[in-house]
């Protein structure tokens, strides 16, 4: 009986810890389309409204990583708005590199990642989900 009780128990306290994991999710924006780009922040604002403790991470690459610049982002208050929401906002290193853009020009909300793709795979290995920004 005793042994009964504790395994109930186990698998209770296993069972409710599932219940609470945090759900983390991996977007990817390649776009520089600022509709596209648009999309993507309303769709992460309204997860963080339907869960709030949702970890984010949007990885920019190819020509969304003008979006994170200081001299050419279009979206710089949703970025910082949802920056201080712990969101995070990657920047590919190749992807500068490619376009002779200074890691500098980055915002300060702006995290730089060396490849974007093994930012992805990285983050899919670690239970992320993962989601193309896309219209």
């Amino acid at each position: 009986m005793q042994g009964l009780k504790f395994f109930l128990v186990s698998a209770l306290v296993i069972s409710s810890s599932f219940l609470k994991a945090q759900s983390k999710i991996v977007w990817e924006m390649a776009s520089g389309d600022t509709a596209q780009q648009r999309i993507l922040f309303r769709q992460v604002g309204n997860v963080l409204a339907a869960a709030p403790d949702t970890k984010i991470e949007i990885v920019f690459h190819g020509n969304a990583v003008w979006g994170l610049l200081k001299d050419t982002g279009y979206f710089k208050e949703q970025i910082i708005g949802f920056h201080k929401k712990g969101v995070v906002m990657a920047v590919c290193n190749n992807a500068l590199k490619m376009r002779n853009i200074k890691t500098d020009r980055v915002i300060p909300e702006g995290t730089v990642v060396p490849v974007a793709i093994l930012e992805l795979v990285k983050k899919q290995e670690e239970g992320w989900s993962y989601i193309k920004a896309a219209n």
